[in-house]
């Protein structure tokens, strides 16, 4: 009879002990962490519980911009509402224009999708690993991206996220207004290399990097993400990089 008495306290003590560190992962503090940073979510019909996933100095200045036409979260967060148009590069732009004069230190871009692939949630520790004061994108290293990818061009692609599928199933894109990738990227960063891409929209940008392209520069990008389903979205999420004037030393 002692022993069972005995396995059964090392139980509760083992159960205790789990449900602490679940408590502890939770609510990660991070350090170094600038407290002058905002989360910016581009979400259509995706899930948002992994907020709760954040770290807790990410939790205190988010806002959802919305774009399906269900609301299935209750979170004490600023939520705007968007029409559904090209993605989150359409919100990530709209964003900016809006906040041009009134950016926080750190704009942590995230798309509703990140908690749906791992490898999307994965950028994302490393770059909360690795937060401070300056921009961060993790990316695959191309010797040049643009001589790679320069006759790109697609005419058709449906969407990945299971949810989000099942609102917009169309496969057709509405092509960009300059064709192929390699002669849209000359158009809009005229003598600029590009050896990093990243496909997942998982960004973080400083206020100095936004603010070294002009306000006008994201209004006229942002004008050709107008469409449901916009061929450019392939386009600029080959391009983060250099629409955010990251530089090679801040990249993972």
């Amino acid at each position: 009879m002692e022993h069972k008495h005995i396995i059964l306290i090392v139980i509760v003590i083992l159960i205790i002990s789990l449900l602490i560190l679940l408590l502890l992962n939770q609510n990660k503090s991070v350090e170094g962490y600038n407290n002058n940073i905002e989360v910016v979510i581009s979400r259509y019909q995706e899930s948002l519980d992994w907020i709760h996933e954040l770290p807790k100095e990410l939790l205190s200045n988010i806002i959802i911009y919305n774009k399906g036409d269900n609301i299935d979260f209750d979170f004490n967060y600023k939520i705007v509402k968007l029409p559904n148009y090209g993605r989150e590069s359409h919100t990530y732009l709209y964003h900016i224009i809006n906040n041009y004069d009134n950016l926080a230190d750190l704009t942590l871009f995230l798309p509703g999708s990140v908690r749906s692939r791992p490898d999307k949630w994965e950028q994302l520790e490393q770059i909360i690993k690795n937060l401070n004061s300056s921009s961060l994108i993790v990316c695959s290293k191309i010797k040049n991206v643009i001589e790679d990818s320069y006759n790109f061009s697609i005419d058709k692609w449906v969407v990945t996220n299971p949810e989000n599928r099942k609102k917009n199933s169309s496969d057709d894109l509405v092509p960009a207004s300059i064709r192929p990738y390699g002669k849209w990227f000359e158009s809009h960063f005229p003598n600029e290399k590009m050896n990093c891409i990243s496909f997942t929209g998982i960004i973080l940008v400083s206020k100095e990097d936004i603010l070294k392209r002009p306000k006008e520069f994201y209004i006229n990008l942002f004008k050709e993400h107008l469409f449901e389903n916009a061929e450019v979205v392939h386009y600029s999420e080959r391009s983060w990089k250099n629409i955010f004037s990251i530089s090679d030393k801040k990249r993972l």
